[in-house]
């Protein structure tokens, strides 16, 4: 079994780059180069013998990518301008470069995958997808906005939607999120952007949101109005993108017939999922069960119906949109049945011994009956990098859990999986140029050097005094007696009183150093609200649409200084 990958590391300064393999290698690295990644993945995606019901998966491939194109295009066409090649064989042929993210407001160094791919498939002469994940959780409607300055700053936070009321709304997917308060969504831009103008007085927020608000008028869906919007900034900003939700991807034929064969291997699925899962936290020395994710369960509920095993997808209906976990049943010779194990039961024809068209029409189905079977964050990268793309593209995050991804591929098929890139960066406030009277400060330290002086003083409080031959006489005679009990050999009859004597000096001499003490005293709770202020302004995490854009621009390569 090949060893898993080294987890990648954000870059710590601000402005700084994490792309791998490199746009334009270097000289002494001329291997390290997206041709050659593309080149090595189709190799190995040629080594795959795998049967997919009555196709070979190169076959599947072929198709995948013609569906795949070509609904991208038509998503994509409906709010921006895009250039379709004539010749389809030739499109498909050109290597694709796939990526992806949930449509909610992530930070730069997210956001610098998206020109990544445009910059790999620029010197691929190829076309760059961007999967908007809005089959994932929609967590929070509002985002946290840096107030304050360097002595002192909090975040506060703005909604750019209202909550859902009842907590089970809230485990709802970006996919069925529309917009409840529409004056609110409409005022985010202003409001968030007010409070940000001391310490961005030009964010790209301002401007920007309007055209949130328009899209929001067309989809009438949140995640969607925010990268539809993102995306169309993108086209300005000279990016050549296709998007396509991961909601409409599964909805392709190719991609059903491919769920149907993990479907129908759903225990096998299920025990390499965990035995890959077994298999990274012993790599990484990981103790906890749910890291870095937690395991696929299974159950027996009735003893003729044997076993269920949990697969990963996600399970919810028009009517309870609740995101739920999925279960397996294979128990009936030619039947699947899929359960939340709550109130949703669908049995489907769906078999290694029935044919994919039947896997198709069962997932069309449920479609049209409002039940929604969307996968998970490893299924969709499978989807991804064994049948559209030539090279995906992963943030940190992602990175991580594929490593997972390749192993099941391998227990699955016995094959090595594609590769993948690694793109991240590091884009924090400037706090230099904002508060240059702060310049050199470093509250952290100096709020350790305070604890460390502290602590010195309780046990070596002479340090800290006047020279011996200046101190009182009773200071000095306690510095003597100390000293003595200090060069006094720690015997077993003496070792006790020998600390105690130590530890009676070290409290008489306290009353000496009592204004030192509360001095520094007085310092810890200034620095230490210092330092929580500016570890919440560095942050890396506020979004990009914080920044200006110019800023943004030059992060993104897309302009130099």
């Amino acid at each position: 079994m090949p060893p898993f990958r080294r987890t990648p590391i954000a870059p710590q300064l601000s402005g700084a780059h994490l792309i791998e393999p490199p746009v334009n290698p270097t000289a002494d690295a001329p291997a390290k180069s997206i041709e050659m990644l593309v080149d090595n993945n189709r190799l190995l995606r040629a080594a795959f013998d795998t049967r997919i019901g009555d196709l070979k998966l190169w076959e599947l491939v072929a198709a995948t990518r013609r569906e795949m194109l070509t609904v991208a295009a038509e998503y994509t066409s409906h709010y921006r301008d895009i250039v379709r090649p004539t010749d389809m064989g030739d499109w498909i042929a050109r290597p694709i470069v796939m990526g992806g993210h949930q449509p909610d407001l992530f930070h730069p160094g997210v956001w610098l995958k998206n020109s990544a791919l445009d910059a790999y498939a620029r010197t691929l002469s190829g076309t760059a997808i961007n999967l908007v994940v809005d089959t994932d959780r929609c967590n929070s409607t509002s985002v946290g906005v840096p107030v304050g300055n360097l002595r002192e700053a909090r975040m506060q936070d703005v909604s750019f939607d209202t909550p859902l009321g009842d907590a089970a709304s809230r485990e709802i997917a970006w996919e069925e999120r529309g917009i409840v308060d529409q004056d609110c969504f409409a005022s985010f831009g202003n409001r968030a952007s007010d409070l940000l103008k001391p310490l961005e007085p030009d964010a790209i927020l301002r401007r920007w949101w309007p055209l949130a608000v328009e899209r929001s008028r067309e989809c009438h869906r949140l995640g969607l109005a925010m990268s539809q919007a993102r995306h169309a900034l993108e086209e300005r900003f000279g990016l050549e993108t296709l998007e396509l939700p991961v909601s409409e991807m599964v909805r392709l034929p190719t991609v059903m017939v491919f769920m149907g064969w993990l479907l129908a291997n759903s225990h096998r699925l299920h025990d390499a999922y965990n035995a890959s899962l077994a298999d990274y936290r012993r790599e990484h020395k990981q103790r906890g069960r749910s890291r870095p994710m937690p395991d696929l369960a299974s159950r027996t509920v009735d003893s003729a119906e044997g076993l269920w095993v949990e697969v990963p997808w996600w399970l919810w209906s028009r009517d309870d949109p609740r995101r739920r976990r999925v279960f397996a049943n294979t128990n009936t010779p030619g039947t699947l049945t899929l359960s939340d194990m709550e109130t949703l039961r669908v049995e489907l024809p769906i078999s290694l011994d029935t044919p994919p068209s039947r896997w198709i029409e069962a997932l069309s189905r449920m479609e049209e009956h409002s039940l929604r079977l969307r996968p998970r964050a490893i299924i969709t990268t499978l989807v991804s990098r064994l049948l559209v793309a030539d090279v995906f593209v992963h943030g940190i995050g992602g990175a991580a859990y594929d490593q997972l991804t390749d192993e099941i591929v391998r227990r699955l098929t016995g094959c090595d999986p594609p590769r993948y890139a690694v793109v991240s960066g590091t884009l924090r406030l400037p706090l230099e140029r904002l508060f240059p009277e702060a310049s050199g400060q470093n509250p952290a330290a100096d709020l350790a050097a305070v604890h460390r002086t502290l602590r010195d003083l309780e046990f070596h409080p002479e340090r800290h005094l006047l020279p011996l031959a200046e101190q009182p006489e009773a200071l000095r005679e306690l510095a003597i007696q100390k000293a003595r009990w200090i060069e006094t050999f720690p015997t077993p009859a003496l070792a006790r009183r020998r600390c105690r004597e130590i530890r009676a000096a070290n409290d008489r001499m306290g009353f000496y150093s009592h204004q030192l003490r509360s001095d520094l005293l007085a310092q810890v709770g200034p620095l230490a609200t210092a330092q929580r202020a500016s570890k919440l302004l560095s942050s890396r995490e506020f979004p990009w649409c914080f920044f200006s854009e110019k800023t943004l621009k030059k992060f993104l390569g897309l302009e130099n200084d």
